[in-house]
């Protein structure tokens, strides 16, 4: 059973490859918001004791994440198994990964910045414009 999950979830190894790029950079955003709130407070220790670092903040946060990965995991592998066109399905879950990829490393970025890191700015505004682009969110914000 468990073999068919996984065969079902990752169908080729790019699916397993690019899942796991994105969960590394969960655990990035996940580490760079703290260290960006110990900067903020003065060390880790001073944010905890003052709850700027609490864990039932972190936690909901990141079990959301990992929900709505989760989800778009089953969605994408339900994609490739169910359409006729292998294609249109590969197509789609790179999609779905490269949004999930460029949501987080924007935050990452942003934590950073949060954190005091300088220069940073190229970055951001590259990742940003990549992720309008594929999105096409500047369209949408005008209607």
């Amino acid at each position: 059973a468990w073999a068919w999950i996984v065969t079902f979830l990752f169908p080729t190894s790019t699916f397993a490859t690019a899942a796991g790029a994105v969960l590394i950079l969960m655990g990035l955003d996940l580490l760079t918001k703290i260290f960006a709130l110990s900067k903020q407070n003065g060390g880790f220790r001073k944010a905890v004791r003052c709850r700027k670092i609490v864990s039932n903040k972190f936690a909901k946060g990141t079990i959301d994440k990992l929900l709505i990965f989760g989800i778009m995991l089953v969605i994408s592998g339900c994609a490739y198994n169910l359409m006729i066109i292998k294609d249109i399905a590969i197509r789609f879950t790179q999609a779905v990964y490269t949004i999930m990829f460029l949501r987080d490393v924007l935050s990452i970025i942003e934590n950073l910045n949060d954190a005091g890191v300088q220069g940073l700015g190229l970055f951001k505004h590259v990742v940003k414009k990549k992720l309008d682009d594929y999105c096409d969110t500047d369209k949408e914000e005008k209607k």
